[in-house]
């Protein structure tokens, strides 16, 4: 299956900023790329609890049609040239991301606490807006 990774990288500041705006026509779905770094003392293992906080927190809200997905990086080992994934790098796709990063109901207890989950385990190195070509199943 040929897949073609359309992406319209709005390099903005805040997703906030960019739900303010008119978006282009997208013939995909948006979803927001966010690429994460694990921190000394954060595991791979508590990032990918918060990813499922995270998704966790929209269902509860009654957000139903997005989705959340974590895909760890592969890495070339330079010497061994073994391929192995990254204890370092992950990143996450937000498939229709209510709100576009201030849904209704964001800063409650539940919120705060997977965005604990993910500011104790990662730093964001960068974060996308994307319009993706639809999926087939």
């Amino acid at each position: 299956m040929r897949t073609v990774l359309l992406i319209t990288l709005l390099t903005l500041p805040s997703l906030t900023a960019i739900a303010q705006q008119n978006l282009p026509a997208c013939n995909g779905d948006f979803a927001v790329v966010r690429v994460s770094q694990i921190k000394p003392g954060g595991s791979i293992d508590g990032f990918m609890q918060a990813v499922t906080a995270h998704l966790a927190w929209y269902r509860s809200h009654g957000f139903k049609e997005n989705r959340i997905v974590a895909a760890r990086v592969l890495e070339r080992q330079p010497i061994t040239v073994v391929v192995r994934y990254s204890e370092k790098t992950v990143l996450t796709y937000h498939f229709n991301p209510p709100g576009m990063g201030n849904p209704l109901g964001a800063g409650d207890a539940a919120w705060n606490a997977y965005v604990k989950l993910y500011r104790d385990n990662s730093d964001l190195q960068g974060e996308y807006v994307t319009c993706m070509p639809k999926l087939q199943p």
